[in-house]
């Protein structure tokens, strides 16, 4: 049991083990030229002293006895065989397909652990962000699907979060164009069904699902905020087609302005539907474009925006290694 995807899967399983325990531990084990195998051959008191952090401050609901606890090792066995069994791959940060720009961009809060579906190829890929509410006119559904099959078009993978409305409309888009797409999840891969949409598309092929949630896990509106920001983080830019404002009279926050906002953080060009051009304008688009969105009216501005971005180096995505899905 020391495949190296089954140890990242038992390590984010142990109870108590976060995002930010297991950085700290990942640094460490580099640090000291010990592998991922390495900290479950070890005892109890020794990963204590090699380790010290884990169980105080920040890392107080991290206990080693957890992570050592041999009762149930043959379940999370059990739970990673089906999962691969699924054509599921688990990535963890040590692996060679775990997207460089994620690392780079979300550091320490970087998903431990990805699990993938699909050519995991596009992981690598440039990739190009679309983001959108749920509930938007068919001018702006068409508005997107032109942007998305642009895209693809220019050779970038179109990155988006599988929701209703645009999210939809852009991997449709991409797939129409014989293009890839990469959808990135808010909740765990064992709730996946395909959306009738994709049905007639090279889905199986050209789409990649992804989601840095325990396959069990359900939707939440705290998991599409966490899943936003791994959007823009494998892209090189992102495009709002519809947001809505920060906060709602409810105080409920937009979850595609909270994509903006995080591409705006991490330095990514932000390119927002100007609201003179959308069927219903939207008061996040005008807000996010204050911050520092630039405006664009038409899906031709994103080619050549693409184009401007994609020197000197033309991206040239590919499909990469193939998988089966459901």
């Amino acid at each position: 049991m020391n495949d190296n995807g089954f140890l990242w899967y038992r390590l984010v399983c142990a109870p108590g083990f976060g995002a930010k325990s297991i950085h700290y531990l990942w640094e460490q084990l580099q640090q000291q030229d010990l592998t991922l195998a390495d900290l479950f051959a070890r005892d109890e008191a020794e990963l204590q002293r090699r380790f010290p952090a884990i169980g105080q401050g920040r890392f107080s609901r991290a206990h080693f006895a957890n992570l050592l606890d041999a009762s149930r090792e043959e379940q999370l066995w059990a739970e990673y065989e089906a999962l691969t069994e699924q054509g599921v791959a688990l990535i963890g940060l040590d692996d060679a397909r775990y997207p460089d720009l994620v690392r780079q961009r979300l550091r320490d809060d970087a998903p431990p652990l990805l699990y993938a579906r699909g050519p995991l190829g596009l992981l690598q890929q440039p990739g190009l962000a679309i983001a959108g509410a749920r509930d938007v006119a068919e001018a702006e559904l068409a508005m997107t699907r032109a942007i998305a099959q642009a895209a693809a078009a220019s050779g970038f993978n179109v990155v988006s979060g599988y929701a209703k409305g645009v999210d939809t409309a852009a991997h449709l888009g991409a797939l129409e164009a014989d293009g890839t797409t990469t959808c990135v999840l808010s909740f765990g891969l064992r709730h996946l069904s395909l959306k009738d949409a994709l049905q007639e598309q090279r889905w199986e092929r050209n789409a990649l699902f992804v989601s840095q949630f325990a396959p069990w896990e359900k939707f939440s509106g705290a998991n599409a905020m966490t899943r936003n920001r791994l959007i823009c983080a494998l892209s090189w830019a992102l495009v709002v087609v519809k947001a809505g404002p920060e906060k709602d009279a409810e105080g409920r926050m937009s979850g595609t302005f909270n994509a903006g906002a995080s591409a705006l953080e991490m330095g990514l060009p932000l390119w927002v539907l100007h609201p003179d051009a959308s069927a219903s304008p939207a008061p996040g688009n005008a807000a996010l474009i204050e911050r520092g969105g630039q405006p664009f009216r038409s899906a031709q501005e994103i080619t050549r925006r693409l184009e401007a971005l994609a020197q000197p180096q033309q991206p040239t995505p590919s499909a990469g290694e193939q998988m089966s899905l459901f």
